[in-house]
């Protein structure tokens, strides 16, 4: 569906609520969609708005002159699903990771796995993705100068991080306890959706080919064999019912991976008191691994 414009002395006419902030200015954004921003007022200050409308429903694009930020934020329906919103406005306007500020998403789905014990468990000893794993042993920052938060550890010293503020939806980092690091999703949600749904994330990526998506399929391939009649699908199927998420078939994350990969550099480049990190693409193809030469 095209993007709208609608105008914008009726907007809005029920209560709204941030989604995102595109950091694009409305100068850019009328560049590049056609839109026209008109001047206005509200109690926060003067303001240039445009009001659209497209498969996320209608919304206000808003910049307030005197705002501290750069980028325009879009307001949708209070009633709206955030999710649903978020993926329409995302795939609308073309968006990319490196395209949001901050995002209002998948908000309190942390407390979900934090307040579920059993949840807690599985993802922590089933699928090393450990909430208790919180404690930082010292500064952590990325190139693009966004905040790290810290959400959770694996068993081998790894840690996943959220770039950008607490409550706020963004893009997930993971850094290795060996030097490597970089983004692996563009959202909490998707990141779970990868540690549940490819367990074995980590090895693809350590036999990557230096970033080749092909080469990762050969080796995903390889390693559901290995797990083949094990008990992974029962315990894929307890994490998805208990986080409320339907897993996407395997090759969708492992595409999700690489594309986060690639974008690592040079906004996502990580650097802790040890020095900067190499990006998480391995060399290896497949064949390096003897069982799977064997077969």
């Amino acid at each position: 569906m095209a993007i709208e414009q609608l105008p914008d002395s009726g907007w809005p006419t029920t209560e709204t609520s941030p989604l995102l902030l595109m950091l694009f200015s409305p100068e850019e954004l009328a560049e590049k969609f056609g839109l026209v921003f008109a001047d206005d007022l509200d109690d926060l200050g003067p303001l240039r708005i445009a009001v659209v409308r497209a498969s996320f429903g209608t919304a206000g694009l808003v910049r307030y002159v005197d705002a501290p930020f750069e980028g325009t934020t879009v307001f949708v329906d209070s009633a709206a699903d955030l999710e649903l919103a978020h993926r329409a406005v995302v795939s609308e306007f073309g968006l990319s990771s490196l395209d949001l500020g901050w995002a209002i998403r998948s908000a309190g789905l942390l407390d979900v796995v934090r307040d579920n014990a059993r949840l807690k468990e599985l993802l922590a000893v089933s699928f090393e993705f450990d909430v208790a794993r919180t404690e930082s042993e010292g500064a952590a920052a990325i190139d693009c100068g966004l905040s790290l938060q810290l959400l959770a550890g694996d068993p081998a010293g790894g840690r996943f991080y959220l770039c950008g503020e607490t409550g706020l939806e963004g893009p997930i980092l993971y850094a290795s306890s060996e030097g490597q690091a970089g983004l692996i999703a563009d959202s909490l949600r998707e990141a779970l959706e990868l540690v549940v749904g490819l367990p074995y994330w980590r090895d693809c990526l350590t036999y990557a080919g230096g970033g080749r998506l092909d080469v990762m399929a050969d080796a995903m391939r390889h390693l559901q064999a290995e797990h083949d009649n094990s008990a992974l699908p029962s315990l894929q199927a307890q994490v998805s019912e208990l986080l409320c998420v339907d897993l996407p078939a395997p090759e969708i994350p492992l595409a999700r991976l690489h594309a986060a990969g690639l974008r690592s550099e040079p906004g996502f480049v990580f650097r802790d008191e040890t020095g900067e990190y190499e990006g998480l693409f391995g060399s290896f193809h497949p064949d390096r691994n003897p069982r799977w030469s064997r077969g």
